[in-house]
């Protein structure tokens, strides 16, 4: 496979999530994109945006992919979703009951109402593409994607979820209600016209072939040193300690120089994800460079989850003003 046909891969994949997950435009971009960087996706909206549709879609659209769902509850356990290893008729005899982890592509719907042992249980394999069962290390099925959503935390019932777990996704989004046309749209369809449109979707690629044009992004799409010094320049402009920050600028937009908390800027570990971000969302655009357009266009959804604030503050608009300060505009 090509460049070009790499692009052209892509986008039709993304088309085909347009054709039956209505009035979510950016978030279906971000989310192939996210994928096309081999990275995991944190979804925060109440209940019934069409999120559970979302992977059903992305089934339908990859041929040979796998697909997992965890419905998360307080009561859940890690081997819930890790599986277990029960004995078995022999001596010494232990068989393994994968659960719902091992598949390619993972629903954990309401993340953040499981309690923080059962969040904790998704770190390694996020990480590390494996899980530990009964002190043996199992390897998941390349590729491997956490899209996780989670409720408000407005909503009764929820934990935040920690800083080390927010970070293991690579992109956080927001899905908000559909403009009331497509409400309607929406409305108007019934399930078994649904089930009937995603059964007549024809595959966009292969799992074979995704993975192929997820080694294109990384290998065949350049990024310079200037792009590593806006996205650095950026980073560390988050950081309450670090000559940069716009302290001044945020006390006269009303935000306060003390939102951020003093050691919640973007670290230099959660800085490295970026660049396959970057270069993913230069090669959805059919480039084989990336640009500073990448660098505005991925600020928020990159850095949103990992600036821990003192306070609650419009991250849109935090992000934006730290964008302004240091010379960028969108």
């Amino acid at each position: 496979m090509n460049f070009d046909e790499a692009v052209e891969k892509a986008k039709t994949l993304r088309a085909n999530l347009g054709r039956i997950v209505k009035g979510h435009e950016a978030g279906l971009d971000a989310t192939v994109i996210a994928i096309l960087a081999r990275g995991h996706v944190l979804i925060e909206s109440v209940p019934g945006e069409g999120k559970t549709l979302l992977a059903t879609v992305l089934a339908a659209s990859i041929s040979g992919i796998t697909t997992g769902r965890i419905s998360g509850q307080p009561t859940l356990k890690p081997s819930d979703l890790l599986g277990a290893e029960i004995v078995g008729r022999g001596e010494g005899d232990f068989q393994l009951i994968k659960g719902p982890i091992f598949n390619n592509i993972v629903l954990f719907d309401e993340l953040n109402r499981t309690d923080p042992r059962t969040q904790s249980a998704l770190l390694e394999s996020m990480q590390e593409f494996q899980v530990t069962i009964g002190g043996t290390q199992h390897p998941l099925p390349l590729p491997f994607h956490v899209i996780a959503t989670q409720n408000p935390l407005s909503h009764e019932g929820t934990w935040e979820l920690d800083a080390a777990a927010k970070q293991r996704f690579l992109i956080k989004i927001e899905w908000k209600p559909p403009a009331r046309h497509v409400e309607y749209q929406i409305a108007s369809e019934s399930k078994a016209f649904l089930k009937e449109n995603i059964e007549r979707l024809q595959p966009a690629l292969s799992v074979d072939e995704l993975r192929e044009i997820q080694e294109i992004a990384a290998k065949q799409v350049e990024l310079s040193s200037d792009i590593i010094h806006l996205m650095n320049a950026i980073t560390v402009a988050t950081r309450p300690t670090d000559e940069s920050y716009p302290a001044a600028a945020l006390d006269a937009s009303g935000i306060g120089s003390e939102a951020i908390s003093k050691s919640g800027g973007v670290s230099s570990r959660a800085s490295s994800f970026w660049p396959p971000l970057l270069k993913a969302h230069a090669l959805f655009h059919g480039r084989q460079q990336v640009v500073p357009f990448d660098v505005f266009a991925t600020a928020y959804p990159m850095l949103t989850h990992r600036i821990e604030t003192n306070y609650p503050v419009d991250m849109k608009e935090l992000i934006h003003l730290i964008l302004r300060e240091r010379g960028y505009a969108y």
